[in-house]
């Protein structure tokens, strides 16, 4: 754990390590981007994080749980957020943690944001693409297009991307406008009727377009049905969404694969018939 941790961390801060809560306490005295407990034993206890944020004397420090669902002590998470003890709880055998913990690692509101958008990816996409898009979602910047992300990649080359992501059946652009929905749409559900101070006004426009044609909702939409049926259904109505993109690529592909007779192959033996 310690090993992934570090991985995990080591791109966006120094971490340091504690290995009993004496150490944790006197460790959480000095400041700090980020706090995570390992819930297992000596740390298997749920009212750790009262006893942390006591220590840390009223500086708020984002503190998050790794947990095995198994572990009865981290059961109740609702409870554990709602009381503003834990940000978070992670499940260290059924969630991918690595790319969680990373992105609370992440400054201000944005690390709400992504958590919340990589668990739509975890939850929507197939398992084969959920490193693409965790790379597009963590390295999220001004400019979050395919060129970009191109630039990236080892050769920087836009055709090695392209064949990378054909063995999977999608494009790059594909992806990226996955990225851009699920940015915008947990944009939505933080900023709700605030969304026009968080974005600039061509930043507006351009999420404005991007959900219409997505979702076939405006920001307004999101925020109501949010309001009227509560933040899972506009979860629920983007990961739809999402399937179907991801899903539309691979409509072409089979397309270009039955080649330009097939259709007409389909109405002669139908003719037949």
């Amino acid at each position: 754990m310690k090993v992934r941790l570090r991985d995990a961390l080591a791109p966006h801060m120094p971490v340091v390590f504690a290995s009993s809560e004496y150490e944790l306490l006197q460790l959480v005295l000095r400041p700090a981007q980020l706090i995570v407990i390992h819930g297992v034993p000596p740390f298997a206890d749920a009212r750790l994080p009262a006893r942390v944020r006591h220590a840390t004397r009223g500086g708020h420090v984002p503190l998050v749980v790794l947990a095995s669902s198994r572990e009865p002590a981290w059961r109740d998470v609702g409870a554990l957020i709602e009381s503003g003890q834990v940000e978070d709880v992670i499940r260290t055998d059924t969630e991918r943690m690595d790319a969680l913990i990373a992105a609370w690692s992440l400054h201000s509101d944005r690390c709400q944001r992504m958590v919340a958008a990589l668990r739509l990816v975890h939850e929507c996409a197939p398992e084969p693409l959920h490193g693409f898009l965790e790379e597009l979602l963590l390295n999220d910047s001004a400019e979050l297009s395919v060129s970009a992300w191109a630039a990236r990649t080892t050769d920087g080359s836009r055709f090695t991307l392209h064949r990378e992501l054909a063995k999977e059946g999608v494009s790059p652009s594909t992806l990226v406008d996955v990225a851009r929905v699920l940015n915008v749409v947990t944009r939505v559900l933080l900023f709700g009727a605030r969304l026009h101070d968080a974005l600039a006004v061509s930043d507006m426009r351009a999420a404005r377009r991007l959900l219409a044609r997505t979702l076939g909702m405006t920001p307004t939409d999101v925020t109501l049905l949010a309001r009227d049926q509560g933040p899972q259904a506009v979860r629920d109505r983007t990961k739809r969404a999402v399937r179907e993109m991801l899903r539309r690529d691979e409509w072409r592909d089979a397309a270009r694969d039955a080649g330009p007779d097939a259709g007409r192959d389909e109405r002669s033996t139908g003719g037949v018939a």
